[in-house]
């Protein structure tokens, strides 16, 4: 299994050293982007588009912009399943994970890991890969069962050290019952988490964080940054 947690901003300059290492693991072949934490409509067919141009500008030789599977279910479900890079931009969590547990494509993202593809999440997209997902964009952040893809983890994206709505968000988290088993990871922009097998790799322009270090995990965390809660009063 090859997934790469990744904390937002997606496609930037500094994502480029993070997104050649992960096209280094999957081996090559084909790159499906599939941007369905937007609105379907032009909002899809924008941020799938912009994830096609910047994989190409990467060396990648095959990428494709998969059909919205709110539309064409089976077709976006054919086309993600062949992938050896399945790419999942951020945007709503809430609708990417509406999105994935209502069509097959939600199928195609095991079916990839499972024939040693690999998949990428940014933001609300490595949010609905974790045991959990948080939606933040409710009135007041909702913990919901997750993908399970990392079924030890839950993400805490856009990650900045000191920032008080973090340690907001943090702290809901736990209050709506994460068990001990579950670790929380905070994840700045441009950079992300690479888990491979037993081992785990951080990658981008910061480190990913360690917020709670859960029981469930069985890898190795000491590549990453723990970070000590609550942060510094900073008036961020």
């Amino acid at each position: 299994m090859a997934v790469c947690l990744q904390g937002g901003a997606e496609f930037g300059s500094r994502c480029r050293g993070m997104d050649t290492r992960v096209l280094a693991r999957a081996g090559g072949g084909l790159v499906v982007v599939t941007a369905l934490a937007a609105a379907v409509g032009p909002d899809y067919d924008t941020a799938t588009a912009n994830g096609v141009r910047y994989f190409h500008s990467l060396g990648a030789a095959e990428v494709r912009a998969a059909p919205d599977a709110r539309r064409d279910e089976q077709g976006a479900y054919r086309v993600c399943a062949a992938a050896r890079l399945l790419v999942l931009p951020g945007g709503s969590p809430a609708r990417l994970l509406a999105a994935l547990t209502d069509t097959a494509v939600g199928r195609a993202v095991t079916e990839v890991l499972a024939n040693g593809g690999a998949v990428s999440g940014a933001s609300a997209g490595a949010m609905v890969l974790g045991g959990w997902t948080m939606l933040p964009e409710r009135d007041q952040a909702e913990l919901v069962p997750g993908l399970g893809v990392v079924p030890w983890a839950v993400v805490v994206p856009h990650f900045r050290r000191g920032s008080s709505r973090m340690a907001q968000l943090r702290e809901e988290l736990l209050d709506r019952g994460v068990g001990e088993e579950v670790t929380v990871l905070g994840l700045p922009e441009q950079s992300g988490l690479l888990i491979d097998g037993a081992g785990v790799e951080a990658l981008g322009s910061d480190g990913t964080h360690l917020l709670r270090v859960g029981s469930g995990a069985s890898l190795d965390l000491s590549p990453l940054s723990a970070t000590t809660w609550p942060p510094p009063e900073t008036g961020q």
